[in-house]
């Protein structure tokens, strides 16, 4: 594998459930529209933890080599119920461990579920090079050094079709558990507890952007109490593990999805679990355009780059593996074979006949690509000169609408000015009153006109005219846009003082 890793230009990761893949060449990632199969380049995809049974048996190690694979069978048969009537693949990888003994973990899927799962890749790109089971993709990040291997950790990752708690001990697989919350269950079971059905998209947009800590209120509650259910579930996979497994302690905990990170999930494992969690975030120095990428593609790249290395280290389901080169076959030695002789014998005359074939083969095919390539020209002028139209429909809608809509807030803003700034008149003239009372001036007639207002004054002095003008303008000075007293003239033989104030209300 090491040698044929060199014919190797790319790597393609497959996550056959939601139909999404990626192609990784010189550090970089990039999605695939489709998948298309290229000799040069290697193809992995993955089996989901619920679809696969997964138990740990014991065997003797009196049994030879030769028939481990079928002692482990008999047990895998014996020990976890399968049906004698249903075929199964069974693979196993070994483990250490300081009881009496040989330990193995079983890896079972069950045939027509196989076929389910794969068929289509058979059809599209014809071979798989490696299945591997999904909860065996975070022994990379032990390979790179991205975790820590002296430590026990939990990875809890959500996908649309499943959610599983995985446990690994010392660098080492050692435990997963599928719960009932991968994210197509989350916003099924979320539906149920509003008595609704919500926007599906809507419902994802904001678990991705805001998770569990959303700000829109008709969200919030609903999303804690359903991971308050989650997490309760998560909790007794815990609790299972340390017994089963003799945990004393584990030392952290991962938390993420096909989506990202879920923003709020480390308050709840910390609350109900009792652990330290942190994002499944790791610096994998692999480009990507994305603004995140399912860190289970990384996990990929990085598990193909350890298969290409060590082959035995993995277990690989597939059975779509490709042939031999053509040159290391029995049937292929022997047809070049004999066609090394007739070359020899017709070279001279065979290289004036194939290089006719292959011009007139040539122009054939650029004929026949030129031909379709104008319907696709054609295809396309038609479908942008549409756009086009409704682009131009849209933006004179868009226009109309708004100009409607400034119209309704000039006239919203004028009634709202009306209805919370405008002030009585009357209550303006009673202020006025109290005002003129205070300073010892009466009046002998006050008159409005709009926003203007006339007021007669007599007053024993011309010091209480003035005081007052004083105290008016400091009062009002926020809702006055003018104050003036033209004249204070002082009556023949009567001892008072009169004038008029002119008030103008902003």
């Amino acid at each position: 594998m090491g040698k044929e890793r060199k014919s190797f230009q790319g790597i393609v990761t497959i996550d056959n459930y939601n139909r999404r893949q990626y192609r990784y060449q010189d550090g970089v990632l990039k999605p695939l529209s489709k998948l298309h199969f290229k000799k040069s380049d290697f193809y992995t995809t993955i089996i989901a933890n619920k679809d696969l049974i997964i138990a740990p048996v014991t065997i003797s190690r009196n049994i030879e080599e030769e028939d481990l694979a079928g002692a482990l069978e008999d047990k895998a048969y014996d020990e976890l119920g399968l049906d004698p009537a249903t075929e199964y693949h069974i693979h196993y990888k070994e483990f250490s461990s300081q009881e009496e003994g040989r330990h193995f973990q079983l890896f079972v899927l069950e045939e027509s579920r196989y076929e389910e799962l794969f068929a289509n890749l058979r059809e599209e790109i014809r071979y798989v090079d490696l299945i591997v089971p999904a909860p065996l993709l975070y022994q990379a990040l032990y390979d790179q050094g991205l975790v820590e291997r002296k430590k026990v950790h939990c990875y809890l990752y959500f996908t649309h079709y499943d959610a599983t708690v995985t446990f690994y001990q010392d660098g080492e697989y050692l435990y997963s558990k599928s719960i009932n919350y991968s994210l197509k269950q989350l916003y099924d079971r979320y539906c149920e507890i509003v008595g609704k059905t919500v926007d599906e998209k809507q419902f994802f947009r904001i678990f991705q952007k805001e998770g569990v800590k959303t700000t829109h209120l008709e969200y919030q509650q609903n999303l804690i109490k359903l991971f308050n259910e989650v997490f309760i579930t998560i909790n007794d996979v815990v609790i299972y593990a340390k017994r089963a497994y003799k945990i004393d302690v584990i030392d952290q905990m991962y938390i993420g999805s096909e989506l990202g990170p879920i923003s709020g999930a480390d308050e709840y494992a910390q609350n109900y679990l009792g652990l330290h969690s942190t994002a499944m975030i790791f610096d994998f120095k692999i480009k990507s355009d994305e603004w995140y990428v399912d860190q289970l593609h990384y996990l990929m790249v990085l598990t193909t780059q350890k298969y290409w290395e060590e082959p035995e280290s993995l277990i690989n389901f597939t059975l779509y593996t490709r042939p031999p080169a053509f040159h290391k076959r029995p049937s292929g030695q022997f047809i070049l074979t004999m066609a090394a002789a007739v070359l020899l014998a017709s070279a001279y005359p065979l290289y004036f006949l194939a290089s006719s074939y292959l011009l007139d083969l040539n122009n054939y095919r650029l004929a026949k690509e030129e031909k379709g390539l104008g319907a696709e020209v054609s295809k396309y002028k038609k479908i942008l000169s549409e756009k086009k139209k409704k682009i131009k429909a849209l933006d004179e809608e868009i226009a109309r609408l708004k100009k409607i809509y400034h119209d309704k807030e000039k006239t919203l803003i004028s009634v709202y000015d009306k209805k919370v700034h405008y002030r009585l008149k009357s209550d303006q003239f009673a202020s006025f009153a109290e005002d003129l009372a205070k300073f010892g001036v009466s009046s002998n007639e006050m008159a409005n006109e709009g926003d203007h207002y006339a007021i007669s004054l007599v007053a024993p002095s011309d010091r209480n005219i003035t005081q007052l003008v004083k105290a008016v303008t400091n009062k009002y000075h926020d809702e006055i846009s003018r104050i003036d007293i033209e004249h204070i003239l002082e009556e023949d033989n009567a001892s008072i003082y009169t004038g008029v104030l002119k008030v103008e209300m902003r």
